[in-house]
């Protein structure tokens, strides 16, 4: 972590509109209330997979602003996911609840068993926000 720039993640998302139009959403997260309402957006109908970049963190490629890590976020079927890749180390899903039904998005795919509840996601993105690392509050399993 740089410790220069900000605790701050930006986080973004499609939206599927019942009209079957699509839009997006883009927030900024400094706080766990920041948090809490992004979760809750999130788990609105209609929205899609989350992009959470935290600012905290490292670039990869500075010159085309390219983050040094991948971390997805999305609420379906009344499960939270969550899934964390950097540089060091490769793609993580949680060890979730075994009823979790798998989800697959453009950018990710969660293989069932990977949910978690609502209270745990909010948790986790959180403590990412707190830490810029993996959060330790769930156990994880190579994806």
């Amino acid at each position: 972590m740089s410790g220069s720039l900000p605790m701050t993640i930006d986080a973004y998302w499609a939206i599927d509109h019942p009209d079957g139009s699509q839009g997006g959403d883009r927030v900024q997260l400094t706080s766990q209330a920041d948090v809490v309402d992004f979760v809750r957006r999130i788990s609105l109908p209609g929205a899609l997979l989350a992009s959470l970049v935290h600012l905290g963190r490292p670039l990869w490629e500075q010159a085309r602003q390219l983050p040094d890590h991948d971390v997805f976020a999305a609420v379906h079927d009344g499960f939270g996911y969550l899934s964390y890749q950097d540089m060091a180390s490769g793609k993580h899903y949680p060890i979730g609840l075994p009823g979790s039904p798998g989800g697959e998005y453009d950018d990710d795919e969660f293989p069932p068993g990977s949910g978690i509840s609502i209270k745990d996601l909010t948790t986790a993105v959180a403590e990412f926000l707190d830490s810029a690392a993996i959060p330790t509050c769930l156990a994880w399993r190579r994806g």
